[in-house]
């Protein structure tokens, strides 16, 4: 299923994105000869509008094919791609892109109308639940409202500015007891590039899940257990259960749990986890989920809010990237596409739906990069051609290409190894 999820999610942005260069194709009078969706060989194509249609055996990618585009060839009739001026040629590369990111803004809407189940912590404010290390300055109760001179209104935005800071020295605005203070603090960085910290929200001491093979399962903790006590400590916060089996020393803990109105004593010897650096036991807790659904006006505009804040992140981390800052192992390619579409599509046609908002965002921006190959690379040439008033020479273009090509390869080897390191390293 998961392989159904991601052709339909890479159907959909393809034929978006093309279907932005062939009306601009038309509207300017271009005779477009393909449309295809896929590369490679035809496996079903019908002609209307003087145009193939068609969709093709490889499906990551398409295009759209128009008369005379080659550049080293005078154009023959004035249906030609090159016998137009070059701001029509700029308008027809950018509208795939342009499309996009259209699709993402009603995409996001769409979802917000919908309505979809989020972590109730998500849209509270951060407030600290439990933190895992003494090395950071946070307590719990801790209300986090700025990073880096960035206001959070919630959980939610403290996650992003964290996301787009690994192994970074961060500063914090804090409100503790009343009084707003600053910190700073080093988050850490997870095999995937993404910056983390050493802290939890506040949630309540429900097990959401156990990890597989863990102690926690061994011993017979189950998944919706209320932890009532840990070794005859009554528990209200799920900060305690990390505080109470992270200072256990590997020594065994007595859970008190409430299963189906039944009280059960469960013993759990916690062990070193490594990664947190503390004890463990294998537990992560419930989270409260709350369904959020806006009427239509309303979802429009959250749409558009969600836009603006996706946007801002992806140029936000591209200069992160281009400066060092971000890692590339964050970069994912269509298997992490592919896997991702599925946990969308299993958690409902609203996350669907906000997923490839996400991605036609992405697509669309990372179409607009000035590189050789993209439409971005099409629309810097065809502006040099109205500044110099001369078209580029055969020469610079093709140099142009095969430095784009070049970088397009390396973009490819990195990504598919990050996706194929994400799943031997789970």
């Amino acid at each position: 299923m998961t392989l159904l999820y991601f052709l339909i999610a890479l159907g959909i942005l393809i034929f978006v994105h093309e279907l932005g260069h062939f009306l601009a194709a038309r509207f300017f009078g271009v005779r477009v000869e393909t449309f295809s969706i896929g590369f490679g060989p035809k496996l079903f194509k019908f002609r209307c509008w003087n145009t193939e249609f068609a969709v093709s055996a490889v499906p990551l990618g398409g295009y759209v094919k128009m008369a005379g585009e080659d550049p080293d060839k005078p154009p023959k009739s004035p249906d030609e791609f090159y016998a137009k001026p070059p701001w029509q040629r700029i308008v027809i590369a950018l509208a795939g892109p342009a499309m996009n990111l259209i699709l993402a803004v009603f995409f996001f809407a769409l979802s917000f109308y919908i309505g979809r189940p989020v972590p109730t912590y998500q849209l509270n404010v951060a407030k600290v639940g439990a933190v895992v290390s003494d090395e950071i300055p946070l307590r719990p109760g801790d209300v986090v409202v700025a990073v880096n001179g960035e206001p959070v209104r919630n959980w939610k935005e403290f996650s992003k500015e964290v996301a787009l800071n690994p192994d970074r020295e961060i500063e914090l605005a804090v409100k503790r007891n009343g009084k707003e203070i600053k910190l700073k603090i080093h988050t850490g960085i997870d095999q995937n590039g993404i910056g983390t910290v050493g802290v939890v929200p506040a949630v309540r001491p429900v097990i959401g899940k156990v990890i597989k093979g863990s102690p926690a399962e061994k011993a017979g903790l189950r998944p919706g257990d209320v932890i009532i006590s840990i070794n005859g400590v009554k528990i209200e916060r799920w900060e305690q259960v990390v505080k109470l089996v992270g200072s256990s020393n590997g020594k065994p803990v007595t859970f008190e749990i409430l299963r189906k109105g039944k009280r059960l004593f469960i013993t759990v010897t916690p062990e070193m986890n490594r990664n947190l650096g503390r004890y463990t036991v294998g537990i992560v807790p419930k989270f409260d989920m709350t369904f959020v659904k806006y009427p239509l006006p309303e979802a429009f505009k959250k749409g558009v809010d969600e836009f603006i804040s996706q946007s801002k992140l992806f140029f936000v981390f591209l200069y992160k990237l281009l400066t060092g800052q971000a890692s590339i192992k964050s970069l994912g390619g269509p298997i992490m596409i592919a896997e991702v579409a599925g946990k969308a599509a299993e958690a409902g046609i609203s996350n669907f739906i906000y997923f490839l908002a996400f991605i036609s965002l992405q697509l669309g921006y990372f179409n607009l990069l000035p590189l050789p190959v993209l439409d971005g690379g099409l629309i810097l040439m065809f502006l040099f051609e109205i500044l110099t008033r001369r078209p580029l020479s055969p020469s610079f273009r093709e140099n142009f290409q095969k430095a784009g090509l070049v970088l397009l390869a390396l973009l490819m080897v990195i990504v598919f190894y990050n996706d194929i390191t994400r799943i031997f390293g789970k």
